[in-house]
């Protein structure tokens, strides 16, 4: 099996997203909501150093020039991306990725499935890989995607730069944001000033407007390149899983819509899911868990459908 087909595969299983995209054209605190995630309107959001999707009922808990953390108001889930530049040590994806999550005080990390990508702009080698890992709200379950450059001059090595994106969620409510989430997180970019560089140089004009919508161009490029090979193989993989005897479907839930329309299809996991009017959802493993709140009353929790 080529490395493309091991990729959609392994894909196919981790994310069957819909053919859903955000746009990255403009940069303003509240741009304007495209599509993503389960196919429903999402905001964007351009912060001091990150461009990226917020998901309703999330949060951004921490932003700096190195590290973006986004999480559900029930802390069950959350996406991180984080980088370093000038390593003085040779490494490929894996190996950065293992110990940025060290870095980042994330233990118990366990690699269940590796393949390599196409990398990001400016990186030379990345990864996908199927993760579980301890955060410090408990063990999680999720999707890591690790890019690492070894940068030389000529034949003298000079230092390594990398990032990663982690997209986690508790192991029992994975299934439910595994549809939708790792495209949410495949959109963050940082086009601050000198991205993930621990020390800010002085005579810098990178925060022009100019350089990060090239920024943003480039990631989008890559990040489309990447959905659009999910897609194409999608069917495909889906049709290979139900004619496998040793495939197992994860348990579905058919829920009436408190909205109206037609029932909502999703994972029989979680301990509740919650949905706004937007279609947006919030599956959490706290069954006392409710994200309404005075400026975002506008939830309702799912019920099963009646046989």
């Amino acid at each position: 099996m080529d490395r493309r087909t091991t990729f959609l595969l392994i894909l196919s299983g981790a994310l069957l997203l819909p053919a859903a995209w955000i746009s990255i054209s403009g940069f303003s605190a509240e741009c304007e909501p495209s599509h993503c995630g389960a196919g429903q309107a999402m905001p964007c959001r351009q912060g001091p150093y990150f461009y990226h999707a917020l998901p309703a009922g999330w949060e951004v808990a921490d932003e700096t020039n190195t590290t973006l953390m986004l999480r559900s108001r029930d802390h069950s889930a959350d996406i991180i991306v984080s980088g370093i530049t000038g390593l003085t040590q040779q490494l490929i994806p894996e190996v950065f990725a293992y110990q940025r999550m060290a870095a980042l005080r994330l233990t118990d990390v366990r690699f269940l499935s590796l393949v390599y990508i196409t990398p990001m702009s400016a990186y030379e080698g990345a990864a996908v890989i199927d993760v579980s890992y301890t955060a410090p709200t408990g063990a999680m379950r999720g999707l890591l995607i690790s890019n690492v450059s070894n940068v030389y001059n000529k034949n003298t090595y000079l230092h390594t730069d990398g990032m990663i994106t982690v997209v986690g969620a508790k192991p029992s409510i994975w299934e439910a944001y595994a549809e939708w989430l790792p495209l949410v997180a495949l959109q963050a970019v940082n086009n601050g000033p000198n991205p993930f560089e621990t020390t800010a140089a002085s005579n810098t004009d990178s925060r022009d407007a100019q350089r990060r919508n090239q920024v943003a161009a480039e990631h989008q490029d890559w990040a489309k390149r990447t959905w659009d090979e999910v897609v194409e193989y999608r069917a495909k993989a889906r049709a290979s899983q139900s004619t496998s005897p040793a495939s197992t479907a994860a348990a579905r839930q058919s829920y009436d819509n408190p909205f109206g329309g037609p029932p909502i299809e999703q994972s029989a996991g979680p301990a509740a899911i919650w949905v706004n009017r937007n279609g947006q959802q919030l599956p959490t493993d706290n069954p006392a868990f409710d994200p309404r709140t005075p400026t975002d009353p506008d939830w309702q929790r799912l019920v099963p459908k009646r046989p």
